[in-house]
């Protein structure tokens, strides 16, 4: 289960919109909820002593709200501050929108979010500012769905979808995407492949449901979120394809734009929860 949630903060709206869902997240694990403020020197960012003092404040409120909470102001670059926190916390996840108070300048995905992904080997749960669930719809229960390519770098999320589905007792959906021009023996061992891995899964008592789907990966993974509205992507930043498919700056990067809700880009740099046994 998930012991220690990082959320950086800058003071702003936009920020604070990944706060609702790292909440519920702590709630279902008893996590600790650990905040995270980057000092700056440029005009609209907050000082250290105002960094200090906003943490302050919404820390004793999460308290007082039953949540156990910590705070941290770092100094320089934002995204090396941000993992170099969470690195010296022990955080299992990293939650964050992808703007913050800068907006389209400075926060969104290809500055601070994107180092952020770049540089951590921790888990990083990406919410877009523009369409952050409400309070209303915070579980997970709709499913976690993993994209998968049939290699152990891919499956590297599996670990982290489990926790996220063992805290909110949601099935995991395995899709594997093919092209549309696959032919049936293509189509057969990619449907193997993800029967085999769904029957491991249930060992462990864990609902795994197999998805194969044809077309481009990225629109294949939104299709896949609008049948099952409220789930989250757990993937890694590259698969098979390596740097010229499932990278940063393709699939993931797509879905970060582009999905219908959050996802969260696991470091590849992790060993394979299940191992080439699957195979």
């Amino acid at each position: 289960m998930l012991k220690k949630i990082q959320v950086p903060l800058d003071g702003s709206q936009l920020a604070e919109m990944a706060l609702p869902i790292a909440m519920s997240l702590a709630r279902a694990s008893n996590a600790t909820l650990c905040l995270v403020s980057v000092a700056g020197g440029k005009p609209g960012d907050l000082i250290n002593s105002d960094s200090e003092l906003y943490l302050e404040e919404t820390s004793s409120s999460l308290n007082q709200n039953g949540f156990s909470s910590c705070f941290h102001v770092g100094t320089g670059p934002a995204a090396h501050s941000i993992v170099r926190i969470a690195k010296g916390e022990d955080v299992d996840m990293i939650m964050m929108t992808t703007r913050g108070r800068s907006g389209i300048a400075r926060g969104i995905l290809g500055s601070v979010t994107d180092a952020v992904i770049s540089e951590t080997s921790i888990p990083v749960y990406v919410v877009r500012s523009d369409n952050a669930p409400d309070s209303k719809h915070l579980a997970h229960d709709s499913g976690i769905i993993v994209p998968l390519d049939g290699s152990e770098l891919a499956e590297t999320a599996l670990d982290d979808a489990i926790v996220l589905a063992e805290s909110s007792l949601s099935p995991i959906y395995l899709v594997r995407v093919v092209d549309d021009g696959a032919d049936s023996d293509v189509r057969d061992v990619a449907g193997a492949y993800l029967d085999r891995l769904a029957e491991r899964l249930a060992r462990r008592k864990i609902l795994a449901i197999p998805e194969l789907i044809n077309g481009d990966p990225g629109e294949s993974i939104i299709r896949a979120m609008n049948r099952h509205p409220g789930a989250v992507v757990v993937m890694t930043s590259r698969g098979a394809g390596g740097i010229t498919r499932w990278m940063r700056g393709s699939v993931a990067d797509c879905l970060i734009q582009r999905a219908p809700g959050p996802v969260v880009i696991v470091s590849p740099n992790q060993p394979a929860v299940l191992g080439s046994v699957i195979h």
